[in-house]
């Protein structure tokens, strides 16, 4: 069970995140959508201490963390509960496809490198990039490196995963690639919470719809209740300028 509660972020001045709370069952997934500069990456950073929260708690299964108090231990666990995919991939360049999923496994989780590059190939093989294990990210297509920075977010088996607008570094004929993955991972029970700008995406993947605008949740529902039926004249602005079926 994720529980996020009255989540507040500020940078000097500029309140970034208003009081934002969440909870989330396992094995289902929440989609943030909303303008840009809204506040949902931020939240995800939040969430993993990318970036401290200046108030609220997180709760992730037994791990409850105070964002004022949080000391490096209970961050470091908090951590360790989670997995983070980047919008620009955040892949290391020195490394191949296969040790850029082994890295996690191998640093974080400290399996030896035989046992990390067992799982890494399971992993490469099921993402589709068998053949690509020895190449660098300079050597693969945006599509291509997304998937691996999936992988080496499926490597360490997080109770949550946070993926960070995953399809907004990509040319449009590659979008369908990560999308299909996302879709693969949902079907497998994979507890996610996404921020995206792909409405159909959301509306067919999202157990859990949260639209935040200005750093503060103004409407969260089902899928079908935000995209078929939102209230707030908000939203409803905001939808008008996508083709949602």
């Amino acid at each position: 069970m994720i529980k996020i509660e009255n989540l507040c972020k500020k940078f000097d001045d500029f309140e970034v995140l208003k009081n934002v709370s969440l909870s989330l069952e396992e094995g289902k997934v929440a989609v943030l959508i909303g303008p840009s500069g809204s506040g949902k990456s931020t939240f995800l950073r939040c969430i993993n201490f990318l970036e401290r929260a200046n108030k609220g708690t997180i709760k992730i299964d037994n791990c409850t963390v105070n964002c004022e108090t949080a000391n490096k231990k209970e961050i470091n666990q908090l951590r360790s509960l989670t997995s983070m995919v980047f919008q620009n991939y955040c892949l290391f360049l020195n490394k191949t496809a296969l040790e850029n999923i082994m890295e996690p496994m191998v640093s974080v989780q400290k399996l030896n490198k035989n046992e990390a590059k067992e799982k890494a190939m399971d992993i490469i093989k099921s993402i589709g990039l068998l053949d690509k294990q020895n190449n660098y990210p300079t050597q693969l297509s945006g599509g291509q490196q997304q998937r691996i920075g999936i992988g080496r977010a499926m490597a360490v088996n997080s109770k949550l995963m946070l993926i960070d607008e995953p399809t907004s570094s990509l040319d449009p004929e590659l979008v369908g690639e990560v999308l299909k993955l996302l879709y693969e991972l949902a079907k497998e029970k994979t507890t996610m919470i996404i921020a995206t700008h792909e409405m159909k995406f959301a509306k067919h993947i999202a157990d859990k719809v949260i639209f935040i605008d200005n750093g503060e949740i103004i409407e969260e529902g089902s899928a079908e209740e935000i995209f078929d039926n939102p209230k707030s004249e908000r939203l409803k602005k905001f939808l008008n300028k996508f083709q949602v079926k």
